[in-house]
């Protein structure tokens, strides 16, 4: 399979438990855990998974385990969320505009904005109704969720490496 060449980073949620199981494997590219483990999906880079419809041959699938409210994410896992998407944004040479949630691809279709852009594509429908990444655990003081998650992927891009300390402090705060 011939790898792609991601024009942007969509982010969701398993909707399942806190490690990924098979079909979380065979559906994304990088997985983060309920500890902020980052797992390597079976198909990285390739347009062989299923997690965005219609854009998988355009999209690099980044995915939280949990996000219901039996396994709602967790900060730790969150803030390694934030800091892999801003790692792979610098890899593929993108703007953190070329973030979205899949939520956010949803209302997209919804109102026909992601249309003009991929005309002809009769996948695009099934993204209605995607709620992945709404909750978050954090107060968002009256930003979207997507707005909010793309001012944490940029803080995280432009401190680079130096942002250890701050999980180390998250890691400290959260009570397991």
């Amino acid at each position: 399979m011939a790898k792609i060449k991601p024009k942007y980073i969509i982010g969701h949620w398993t909707a399942g438990n806190y490690e990924p199981n098979y079909t979380d494997m065979e559906s994304y590219d990088l997985i983060i855990t309920g500890t902020g483990l980052k797992i390597v999906g079976n198909h990285e880079l390739d347009n062989n998974k299923s997690s965005t419809a219609g854009m998988n041959s355009i999209t690099y699938n980044i995915s939280c385990c949990g996000g219901l409210d039996r396994t709602p994410l967790t900060k730790v896992q969150c803030e390694a969320f934030f800091k892999a998407v801003a790692e792979k944004l610098k890899q593929f040479n993108l703007a953190v505009d070329k973030f979205y949630t899949h939520a956010e691809i949803g209302e997209m279709v919804s109102n026909g904005t992601i249309t003009k852009l991929l005309p002809n594509n009769s996948y695009l429908k099934d993204n209605k109704g995607k709620i992945d990444l709404t909750k978050l655990p954090y107060e968002l003081n009256g930003k979207t969720s997507g707005d909010f998650i793309r001012n944490k992927i940029q803080w995280y891009k432009e401190k680079g490496g130096r942002c250890r300390n701050n999980l180390k402090n998250v890691y400290k705060n959260i009570k397991f």
